[in-house]
C-alpha cells in the first residue's frame, strides 16, 4: 500500500474516531441507547483500526529499511572489490610508466639484469598487495 494511501486512511480513521467521540460527549441525552451503543462500537473500531494501521505502517518502514541496508552491504562489497583493484594495480602502472619513458639516463638500462629487475618490482608491486589483503581476509 502506498506512503500516501496510509497517510490518507489514518486520517479517515482519526476524523471518525474524533466524531464519534464528539457526538459522544456533546450529545449524550439525545441519544438513543443503542444508537450510544453503535458509537461506542465505532469508536472502539477506529481505535483497533489505527493500531493495525500503525503496526502496518511499521512493517512496511521495517521492510524498507532492511532492503536498503542489504543494499548498502551490496554497495560496501563493490567498493571493496574496487579499492583492492586499485591499490593492487596502480603500483605496477606507475612502475611501467616510470620505466616505459625514454630519458637519457636511465641506469636500469645499462644493467645486465634490468629488464627482469624491472618485471620484478612491477610483479612484486602488485602481489605484495594481494597478500596484505588475503591476509587480512578481504578476498
Amino acid at each position: 500500500m502506498p506512503r500516501n494511501l496510509h497517510s490518507k486512511a489514518r486520517d479517515v480513521l482519526l476524523g471518525v474516531g474524533r466524531m464519534a467521540t464528539f457526538t459522544l460527549d456533546v450529545c449524550h441525552e439525545m441519544l438513543s441507547d443503542e444508537f450510544r451503543d453503535q458509537l461506542h462500537a465505532v469508536s472502539k473500531d477506529v481505535a483497533s483500526l489505527s493500531d493495525y494501521e500503525t503496526h502496518l505502517s511499521d512493517k512496511t518502514q521495517f521492510l524498507l529499511d532492511a532492503v536498503l541496508g542489504f543494499i548498502t552491504i551490496e554497495q560496501n562489497d563493490i567498493f571493496k572489490v574496487l579499492t583492492i583493484a586499485s591499490v593492487v594495480g596502480v603500483p605496477p602502472t606507475l612502475m611501467a610508466g616510470v620505466w616505459g619513458m625514454n630519458f637519457k639516463f636511465m641506469p636500469e638500462m645499462n644493467w645486465t639484469w634490468g629488464y627482469p629487475f624491472a618485471w620484478s618490482v612491477i610483479i612484486l608491486s602488485a602481489v605484495a598487495p594481494l597478500l596484505w589483503f588475503w591476509r587480512k581476509g578481504w578476498f
